[in-house]
């Protein structure tokens, strides 16, 4: 795949390829930011100037897509109606629980996705499919010693954050000042919002370490963390790993999914 073009689909039953064709221009346009330019969407779909033109002369027809007269185009009202039905009836839970299930099987890792509930909660667990199975179970867990945590604690607000911070510390015996407790969330921050994603051995699993990115939601906040799992000898952290690149292409295929801006999901 060229850099800056949309995922072709995966494997699967033979379909129509004119229609992934069309879905991929859709695509191309939805990344904006704005109207495209029709040779911005030739690039990013994979396919000559000549044949996106002719698939938006048929989409402006049945009002899918939107032309300002000037070779620029934006989605249009009939899509809009079908994606505002479809939000009503999408199952945001069961999308997340089989993107969880598909990564898992990708990679052969555990996989989880954590809520922010007063601090961070696995909402969903998916252990290992490679016969490395251990015991992760749904609940609270913590924002100081865990990936997902690290996540929320970089893009949250500080008002959501510190308190659980500070609790935090506390329990484990520490008496933090506001002060030292600003400064280990400025440093927990850092190197998440540095790379995309964090990476934290975790204290509930000594030689385990997990990865996590954030999920958007349609008004650019984090709604999950999306987390991998694994013993500190079989995942590679570095951002070109295939690992890491499978989690950060299905959290950005989630946050399109969930209607998030553009700008936080397409490269």
């Amino acid at each position: 795949m060229k850099a800056g073009t949309v995922p072709a689909p995966g494997p699967g039953p033979r379909g129509i390829q004119s229609l992934e064709i069309g879905y991929r221009i859709l695509v191309a346009i939805q990344m904006g930011p704005g109207a495209v330019a029709l040779k911005d969407i030739a690039a990013r779909a994979d396919i000559t100037a000549s044949a996106a033109h002719n698939y938006l002369a048929s989409f402006v027809r049945v009002g899918m897509v939107k032309s300002d007269g000037r070779g620029l185009y934006r989605l249009g009202p009939s899509l809009a109606a079908l994606g505002m039905t479809a939000a009503r009836d999408v199952d945001h839970f069961e999308l997340v629980r089989e993107a969880a299930v598909a990564l898992s099987e990708e990679t052969g890792l555990g996989v989880a996705v954590v809520i922010w509930s007063n601090g961070p909660v696995i909402l969903v667990n998916q252990s290992a499919v490679r016969g490395r199975v251990f015991e992760l179970r749904n609940g609270p867990v913590e924002m100081l010693h865990t990936a997902a945590g690290h996540v929320f604690a970089a893009h949250l607000a500080d008002r959501a954050v510190l308190p659980v911070l500070k609790r935090e510390l506390e329990a484990s015996g520490l008496a933090p000042t506001p002060q030292e407790v600003e400064a280990r969330l400025a440093a927990i921050r850092a190197p998440v919002l540095e790379r995309g994603y964090s990476v934290v051995e975790l204290r509930a699993l000594p030689t385990y370490l997990a990865v996590s990115v954030p999920v958007w939601n349609v008004h650019g906040e984090v709604a999950y963390g999306l987390t991998i799992t694994s013993p500190m000898s079989l995942l590679d952290t570095s951002r070109d790993s295939a690992q890491v690149r499978a989690l950060r292409e299905k959290g950005r295929a989630l946050s399109r999914l969930l209607g998030a801006p553009a700008s936080l999901w397409a490269e």
